[in-house]
């Protein structure tokens, strides 16, 4: 079921227009980081054929157990997930994504996953 939540999660970002910037701050923001980046480099991971879409999958689940933390309407969280793609995908290099992503994805699990 969240795996059919995560594909409309995404067709819904990708096919919104973008509205006024929406604030997220503190651990709700550390959250929707974590999740965007675990989504992202999932979901790059998995087109290069270097991780099984069953390890895609778990790990978009998680994201999206990360992204619950954030205390917003769905649509809010919708909105803001777009942004933070945007704003990740405009500020990083393939590979300053890949180093972030190394560097703070164990942070990311612990903080945000093993404590719930």
């Amino acid at each position: 079921m969240r795996h059919l939540r995560a594909a409309a999660l995404l067709a819904a970002m990708l096919a919104t227009p973008a509205q006024a910037d929406l604030v997220i701050e503190g651990r709700p923001a550390q959250a929707l980081h974590c999740a965007a980046m675990l989504f992202i480099v999932s979901t790059e991971l998995f087109d290069m054929g270097e991780i099984s879409r069953n390890a895609r999958d778990n790990a978009q689940r998680a994201a999206l157990v990360m992204l619950d933390q954030v205390p917003v309407s769905e649509d809010q969280r919708r909105r803001a997930m777009v942004q933070r793609f945007d704003w990740i995908m405009s500020t990083r290099t393939p590979a300053q994504l890949a180093r972030e992503y190394s560097e703070t994805a164990r942070w990311c699990r612990r903080a945000f996953i093993e404590t719930r």
